[in-house]
């Protein structure tokens, strides 16, 4: 096996107090001035700069994909982010020397416990390189043998075990996107090779509960649930609070428009969530929210017609996670940002709906805090700082950050841009924001 890079951390080692690394390297472009980018403090902070001092429990696969192993690893670096050991298309291994000993950066609530391993190519590439497949395969079964790791991806949560970057993102988040990295496939064929017992997404352990970032929904969506206690023919209709909803000649909504749901709880609100549908049909909008067992306070239809869908505007909505308990949920008819954006009866029904909200519960009108459940927000903050979607991914979405700008400041408030959100750019959120993540 083969290192060209070799660092080597002497116990208790700190760059802050400007202890140096043994470093042989010419595994790195010569344009990268390695001795400064250790000196910089915008990255010893986080990087190659702690004794582990938790036994190793587990092995994170990843693969650069379109980069090469080089390319990887320096954006990787550049993004604060890091991996013990990477495996080129020739089978070659670089990386530290005893990766048992060093604490990298990639999956904030497993790197205390893990090793993280990169192979270079994407995943088809990978799949028929049996010389890089053997090796990767050998490691892994050193590595395992070595801590006693169990070889099966089956527990995530239990920490011990070979898992992808993939499995690592959807159950504790940290990511940029849900790009697969490290493979399913290859993990499957790495674990023919070793012996180890391979589990489906379907299998993993506790898979469909709400306690992954991305979750996951089981195939029958479509079957209605049976358990609802409020809404359409199940309850009698209460009289309407807000000016701007629909409502029949007795104030209350039309009956049709109702949602079946299950009672939760009760709010005090102090914030509110706007969505889109992704669907451009009201009613199926309401299928689609029964068959998954969601909900929302109020539906605003293309037409510009707003629905108070929940019988009571305090009735906690399971719309998104993290505010479902403080935060009216607002669900907006449309397919995309770009079709929300060019209907402009419907954006004047949800000014004044999001006005009348705010004067009714004194909201603020502002997108600054979303930890602070006091303001107007899209569901796209919500993902990005909570998680807990089925569709949870880095890029703009949901109803689309030029909406919510457009709403907010058309009716008096103030919009921040999302680099300025509270502490946008701490690790405390689900998706960090970052150039690129290994």
């Amino acid at each position: 096996m083969k290192y060209i890079l070799t660092l080597l951390l002497a116990l208790g080692c700190s760059l802050v107090d400007k202890k140096i690394y043994s470093i042989y390297s010419d595994f790195f472009l010569v344009s990268l001035d390695w001795e400064k980018l250790l000196e910089s403090s915008k990255y010893n902070k986080k990087l190659f700069s702690s004794y582990r001092t938790q036994e190793v429990t587990a092995v994170v696969l990843h693969h650069t994909g379109t980069k090469s192993l080089k390319e990887y690893l320096i954006a990787s670096l550049l993004s604060n982010f890091s991996i013990h050991l990477g495996i080129d298309k020739s089978g070659n291994v670089y990386g530290f020397s005893n990766p048992f000993l060093v604490v990298t950066y990639t999956v904030p609530k497993m790197d205390l416990f893990s090793i993280h391993i990169a192979l270079e190519g994407e995943e088809e590439e990978i799949l028929s390189n049996f010389t890089q497949l053997k090796k990767v395969a050998e490691l892994i079964e050193k590595i395992s043998k070595k801590a006693s790791i169990p070889k099966t991806n089956q527990d995530i949560a239990s920490l011990k075990g070979v898992f992808t970057h993939t499995q690592a993102k959807k159950k504790f988040g940290n990511f940029i996107d849900l790009n697969e990295c490290g493979s399913e496939r290859v993990l499957k064929t790495i674990f023919l090779l070793i012996g180890g017992k391979y589990f489906p997404e379907e299998d993993w352990q506790g898979r469909y509960e709400r306690s992954w970032v991305a979750r996951k929904e089981k195939n029958n969506v479509s079957k209605q649930k049976s358990n609802f206690d409020r809404g359409r023919g199940i309850t009698s209709a209460p009289k309407l609070e807000l000016e701007s909803l629909e409502q029949t000649t007795n104030n209350v909504t039309p009956e049709s428009f109702r949602l079946q749901y299950k009672f939760q709880k009760k709010i005090q609100p102090t914030c509110m969530v706007l969505h889109f549908t992704a669907i451009s049909s009201f009613q199926r909008s309401l299928e689609v929210l029964e068959a998954r067992g969601l909900s929302a306070t109020i539906m605003v239809d293309k037409d510009g017609k707003a629905y108070q869908i929940l019988d009571y505007l305090d009735d906690m909505a399971q719309a998104a996670t993290g505010t479902n308990e403080n935060c009216i949920q607002i669900e907006i008819v449309g397919k995309n940002t770009d079709e929300l954006l060019a209907n402009p009866i419907q954006i004047e029904k949800v000014k004044t709906l999001v006005l009348e909200l705010s004067k009714k519960y004194d909201i603020p009108l502002t997108n600054y805090k979303i930890e602070g459940l006091r303001g107007v927000f899209s569901h796209t903050q919500a993902k990005k700082k909570f998680g807990g979607s089925v569709a949870l991914v880095g890029k703009d979405f949901d109803p689309g950050e030029s909406y919510m700008k457009l709403i907010l400041e058309s009716i008096g408030g103030k919009y921040y841009e999302e680099k300025d959100w509270f502490e946008r750019s701490s690790s405390d959120w689900i998706i960090l924001d970052a150039d690129f993540q290994p």
